[in-house]
């Protein structure tokens, strides 16, 4: 029986064709412990493998959940490595009375048993009853109480190998399971068809730098398809891309990501074929044809010295039509990853030493000129976060800061239209040091004057240099003393803090933030950083950490260490 069971389904998945009728399904109430039934999931590339299905019992843990399909798998798909991470929504047939293959349900959920192979099973009258159409206004609800998911990792492709493993080590320590993947096939692959069984990926972003959720298909009927047999987030309505997948190898063993016990499907997101709709607590839902929006993504970084160029773009997932079921949009996760991948491979290479310019805009639906701020960064150190050099984690820290703020925003409707980077990375580190400031005999609080700065250059000459500077303000009449103080390089942030996976802004304690689009537009340009010297009064006391006022900025170094010089202030 199990033999022409699994040629009936082999001649099924033959025949299958884009528009393909919907499989017979097979009620809960038919299903019994000691049905022989086959499983189907993909273990290598794109093609569908069917491994034995033995039914255990079928069981209700009284909590809510529902009831579930306690199933053994074995066979050569799977005997290696059981099943785990990827296997989500392998669809179960078994024959009825009639030797008819019927779905009953999809693998979901993994017990701790030692092997993978005794798993729980969503039935498939909950899949089902997943809406592919769902109202827009629905909102997350608990997951389940017990068992646990054989959840879907986050999958990151398109990354170096540096960077994937600083991304997982970043992600491990705020709890969140993360897998970085090669981007597909050497000379890619077709575009699939999905049928029960088809690799298939929930997609966040998709391009040079892709994000994804990979599973396996459960049921078709039309161009509507259900997968996973659990949640991916459990937010309800979503628009997200619905790819095909391909699978290189299935994991046994996986000891150092969090939340994935025993096996996961080394796999990558592959072609948009549609849109992912819904996502409830039995299964996700879609449906093949028309595109979700997205939000177009480029980061473009220049070697200054060679002329090389290396270009970075992506098309983020734009949920905001849904109300950002997330609470904010996996962008603020995506682009900054980007920039990362970008500025952090052009120079083939991690010199410590760098000077780097870097400006960014964000385009708004709503206003006419983009929301931006450019900023210079001068390293001095080898990078430690992972990302490449320091130039690339301090830039894709500013641009997590700027579309953070957008996530925050409250006041109005507010959309991404599409985020552009241009980074220019220079070898070597321009800066130099204060040794000295000559100021005029008498000058005015508040105003300028003209003045030479004695600088030592690292590794280099002294050199005088005759500029124009602003003094503070405040400073009363007489002779006063005046620190100046230049800007240090910059040091690498933390990819903990940069990728922080989790979309909803930062926690303002009820504060509704800038009051419009302007407002917003003038916080994003407020993060560019002045980086030149400042000047102020000497402090009086320990613990006085005013910083003091802009004073002069060379535009082709940076320059740090500090000086005291005074001058007679005549007058306000």
């Amino acid at each position: 029986m199990r033999r022409a069971l699994l040629l009936t389904v082999v001649v099924l998945l033959a025949q299958a064709a884009g528009a393909r009728a919907a499989d017979p399904v097979m009620p809960l109430g038919e299903v019994h412990a000691g049905m022989r039934c086959t499983g189907l999931s993909v273990v290598r590339g794109t093609e569908i493998a069917g491994f034995d299905v033995e039914v255990v019992d079928v069981v209700d843990d009284g909590a809510g959940s529902g009831a579930r399909i306690l199933v053994r798998g074995s066979g050569p798909a799977i005997d290696a490595t059981g099943m785990g991470a990827g296997f989500s929504g392998s669809p179960i047939l078994c024959p009825d009375a009639a030797g008819v293959p019927r779905t009953i349900g999809a693998v979901s959920e993994a017990i701790g048993a030692y092997g993978g192979k005794l798993v729980l099973a969503t039935p498939i009258e909950a899949i089902l009853g997943t809406p592919v159409d769902p109202p827009r206004a629905r909102r997350a609800r608990a997951m389940l109480a017990r068992a646990r998911p054989l959840a879907a990792p986050l999958t990151l492709s398109g990354i170096g190998a540096r960077l994937g493993a600083a991304l997982q080590q970043a992600a491990a320590a705020r709890g969140r399971a993360l897998l970085a993947t090669p981007a597909g096939p050497l000379g890619t692959f077709p575009a699939q068809t999905l049928r029960p069984g088809s690799a298939f990926a929930a997609g966040y972003a998709s391009g040079d730098v892709a994000a994804a959720a990979i599973g396996t298909v459960t049921y078709v009927d039309g161009d509507r398809v259900w997968g996973f047999g659990h949640p991916l987030d459990g937010l309800g309505a979503r628009a997200l891309l619905l790819q095909d997948a391909y699978v290189f190898q299935v994991v046994d063993n996986p000891l150092t990501i969090p939340d994935i016990t025993g096996t996961y499907k080394l796999a990558a997101a592959g072609h948009s074929l549609g849109t992912l709709t819904e996502d409830g607590l039995s299964a996700v839902a879609g449906r093949t044809g028309a595109l979700p929006p997205t939000i177009p993504v480029r980061v473009s970084a220049t070697d200054g010295d060679t002329g090389a160029r290396r270009t970075v773009t992506s098309s983020v997932a734009d949920e905001s039509g849904v109300d950002e079921p997330l609470g904010g949009s996996i962008l603020g996760l995506v682009a900054p990853i980007a920039v990362m991948q970008a500025a952090g491979t052009v120079l083939d290479g991690s010199p410590a030493r760098l000077t780097a310019r870097a400006c960014f805009e964000i385009r708004l639906r709503e206003r006419p000129r983009p929301a931006g701020f450019c900023n210079r960064y001068v390293s001095d150190a080898v990078d430690t976060s992972g990302a490449g050099n320091v130039v690339a984690s301090r830039a894709a820290s500013d641009l997590a800061a700027a579309l953070a703020r957008v996530d925050a925003y409250k006041a109005s409707p507010v959309h991404v239209a599409r985020v552009d980077v241009d980074l220019r990375l220079d070898r070597g580190r321009r800066q130099a040091f204060l040794r000295r400031v000559q100021l005029p005999r008498r000058g005015r609080a508040g105003r300028e004057v003209r003045a030479t700065l004695t600088l030592r250059h690292v590794r280099g000459p002294l050199e005088r240099r005759r500029v124009t500077l602003r003094l503070p303000s405040g400073l009363r009449r007489g002779r006063q003393p005046i620190r100046f103080t230049g800007t240090d390089v910059d040091v690498s942030d933390d990819l903990s803090d940069i990728i922080v996976l989790d979309f909803g802004g930062e926690d303002r304690g009820g504060d509704p933030g800038p009051p419009g689009l302007g407002a917003l537009r003038a916080e994003i340009a407020g993060l560019a950083r002045y980086d030149g010297v400042r000047a102020r009064r000497p402090p009086r006391r320990r613990g006085d950490t005013r910083r003091g006022s802009p004073a002069y900025r060379a535009p082709d170094l940076r320059i740090s260490g500090r000086a005291t010089a005074s001058i007679r202030i005549t007058r306000r």
